[in-house]
C-alpha cells in the first residue's frame, strides 16, 4: 500500500509541473514527504539524543538567517559509510555517518547543512525535476512524458465508463489497466530519478548557488565561512588519496558538478569579500 500511495502522489505531481507553483510550501512539503519515505524506505537512520540535538540545534541556527526561516526542517543521520549529505524538497536534510567522520568542527558541520539548507531555499529538487521533464534530458525522464502522456490520451479516449453490458465495456476495461500500467512505470521512473539527483547532485549552477548560500548563511550565523573550503579541501585530499570518482563513488558532495577544484576557488573568492 505504501508504494502504491507514493506512485500516485508522484504522477500527479509529475502532470500538475507545467502549471506546478515551485514556491508554494505545500506542494514542497507534498514531495517532500515523498521523498523522504523513499530514503527512510531505502537506508538505516541513526536515532541518537546526543547527535541529533546537535545537529537539529546547528542546522536550526543557520536555518533562521536562510532565506525561508519559515521552512520547517527534519535533520536525519544516516547510517551509511559514504562520505555524503543531500536534502529533499519541503526542508529534509540527510547527512551519513561517513561524511560526520570526517568533520573536525562544529563550524565545517555548519557548512555542510548551510549547503543543503541552500538547495532547500532555492527549491533546486524541485526545479531540476520540472526542468528534466520539460527538456526531457534523460531516457528516463522522456519515457515519464510519453507514459504519462499516453495515459491522459488514454483517459480522454475511454470516456466515462460504459454498461457493463455494453460491447466496449471490455475494451474500456483493457485500456484502464493500461492506464494504471503507464502510472505505475512513470511513478517509478520519476522515483528513481528523484533520489539520483537528491544523492548525486542537481548540476553546475545549483551546487555552485548552495556553495554561495553556505558561506553567506555560516557567516550570518556566526561560523566561519572558511570552513566550507577547509571540507571541500579534506574531501579532495580523500577523493585523490581513495581514487574515488563518479563511477565508482557516488556522492553529490565529492563528486557534484564542476568538481572540487572549482568550487574551492570560486569559494575563496566569495570569502574574501565577506571579510
Amino acid at each position: 500500500m505504501r508504494a502504491k500511495g507514493v506512485i500516485e502522489g508522484f504522477v500527479v505531481f509529475l502532470l500538475a509541473l507545467p502549471q506546478a507553483a515551485f514556491t508554494a510550501d505545500t506542494k514542497e512539503m507534498r514531495f517532500g514527504f515523498y521523498a523522504d519515505k523513499e530514503v527512510l524506505s531505502a537506508q538505516t537512520m541513526v536515532f541518537n539524543d546526543t547527535v541529533s540535538k546537535r545537529i537539529d540545534e546547528i542546522g536550526n541556527r543557520v536555518v533562521r538567517v536562510s532565506g525561508r526561516p519559515d521552512v520547517k526542517y527534519t535533520f536525519r543521520v544516516v547510517n551509511d559509510a559514504t562520505i555524503n549529505a543531500y536534502a529533499a524538497a519541503g526542508g529534509f536534510v540527510y547527512v551519513n555517518t561517513g561524511l560526520l567522520d570526517i568533520l573536525e568542527s562544529e563550524d565545517e558541520l555548519a557548512a555542510i547543512l548551510a549547503h543543503e539548507i541552500g538547495h532547500v531555499s532555492e527549491s533546486h529538487q524541485i526545479k531540476f525535476m520540472h526542468s528534466a521533464h520539460q527538456k526531457k534530458v534523460t531516457g528516463t525522464m522522456l519515457g515519464i512524458a510519453v507514459g504519462v502522456g499516453l495515459g491522459v490520451a488514454g483517459a480522454y479516449a475511454a470516456g466515462p465508463a460504459p454498461s457493463p453490458y455494453s460491447s466496449s465495456y471490455g475494451y474500456h476495461q483493457q485500456l484502464t489497466r493500461q492506464m494504471v500500467d503507464l502510472g505505475m512505470k512513470a511513478g517509478f521512473a520519476l522515483g528513481d530519478a528523484m533520489t539520483v539527483s537528491m544523492i548525486k547532485g542537481y548540476g553546475r549552477k545549483q551546487e555552485l548557488e548552495a556553495d554561495a548560500l553556505a558561506i553567506q548563511y555560516t557567516h550570518k550565523a556566526g561560523y566561519e565561512p572558511e570552513a566550507l573550503v577547509s571540507v571541500l579541501k579534506r574531501l579532495t585530499s580523500i577523493r585523490d588519496r581513495l581514487k574515488l570518482n563518479e563511477r565508482n563513488y557516488v556522492s553529490s558532495v565529492i563528486n557534484a558538478e564542476p568538481g572540487l577544484e572549482v568550487r574551492i576557488t570560486l569559494a575563496e573568492g566569495l570569502i574574501s569579500k565577506t571579510e
